[in-house]
């Protein structure tokens, strides 16, 4: 098996599970949390509360569904795309789990009511200092995009130099 096939190989085995993992939370979200439910954790610091987002980050965009849930397929794309032509482990881990996290709000988005293409986004955990609820879908795109963007930065900075010929 070639470098290149491991690492899609690799890259699809983070993004299907990351996305799995999702999906699975925000099914139990679903079925504990509806009817107005929540459930308070560690003093309040964390609350499990369901909410339907059809918007981007912070609900913007609700009206735009259609073009979200393109722009959030490129996104995947060009994601998993980075992960597989990564130059480290640290990049193409941390651009795989955003693929992953990015994959798993974009099937929201396609098989969610009302429609295909209007799906909403099923967020269901909110902390105390943080105002918007999230999911792990979030988690895992947020934190993947500064993984993949430390270990890019960390192999820019111990690459070595260009050597210029002697005149």
């Amino acid at each position: 098996m070639s470098v290149t096939s491991r690492s899609a190989l690799s890259v699809a085995v983070i993004v299907v599970a990351g996305a799995a993992a999702d999906l699975a939370t925000k099914a139990w979200a679903q079925s504990r949390l509806s009817g107005g439910r929540d459930i308070t954790l560690g003093g309040g610091l964390l609350r499990l509360q369901l909410a339907i987002n059809h918007g981007a980050a912070f609900g913007l965009g609700a009206s735009l569904e259609p073009l979200l849930t393109i722009a959030s397929l490129v996104i995947v794309v060009l994601l998993a795309w980075w992960a597989v032509r990564a130059g480290s482990q640290t990049q193409r881990v941390g651009a795989a789990l955003a693929a992953a996290g990015g994959l798993g709000n974009l099937v929201d988005r396609l098989i969610r009511p009302p429609s295909v293409l209007h799906g909403g986004v099923v967020d269901w955990l909110h902390v105390s200092f943080y105002g918007p609820i999230f999911n792990l879908a979030d988690v895992l795109l947020r934190g993947g995009l500064v993984l993949a963007a430390a270990g890019w930065l960390f192999s820019r900075r111990t690459a070595p130099a260009p050597q210029t010929p002697a005149p």
